[in-house]
């Protein structure tokens, strides 16, 4: 009996295949996954820009009705209003200026803030409204989002 065997040189050829061949489909899928979450980010964001452009547009129309239907300057220098369905805070700063904030600012809803104010000379009047929209009103979020429009007339 001979006690030499033959030493098979291909042994472990599968196991060896089996490992690249998972490795690249595991590189492959980490890629796809990696954009697709980037994408769902870049969406997200989008969305929360959207959404604070949208409310700093009906904070300037509310802004304009106040101003124009409101008559702020006869009001006193604290008052609450309702506009788009939103209850409002008037504050008068000075002669002329005056800032409209929502109630609850720390709230995770939309909303928006308006500064306007207001330059009186002899014979013109012009009127600056800031109108500020939020995705949410907690400033203070990282998840926060602000758009901001001015109107000057």
């Amino acid at each position: 009996m001979n006690i030499y065997t033959k030493i098979r040189k291909d042994k472990g050829y599968a196991i060896l295949f089996t490992v690249v061949v998972v490795s690249i489909i595991s590189m492959i899928t980490i890629g796809l996954s990696n954009a697709a979450y980037k994408q769902l980010i870049l969406s997200s964001v989008a969305r929360d820009s959207t959404t604070a452009f949208y409310q700093a547009d009906i904070a300037s129309e509310c802004a304009l009705f106040f101003d124009n239907e409101q008559d702020a300057s006869t009001r006193p220098d604290t008052v609450s209003f309702n506009c788009a369905e939103t209850n409002l805070v008037f504050n008068k700063i000075a002669d002329g200026s005056y800032t409209i904030t929502p109630p609850n600012q720390n709230s995770k809803d939309k909303c928006f803030r308006i500064n306007i104010n207001k330059t009186i000379t002899e014979s013109l009047t012009s009127t600056e409204v800031e109108a500020m929209g939020y995705n949410i009103c907690d400033k203070s979020s990282v998840r926060t989002v602000e758009r901001s429009l001015k109107v000057t007339y």
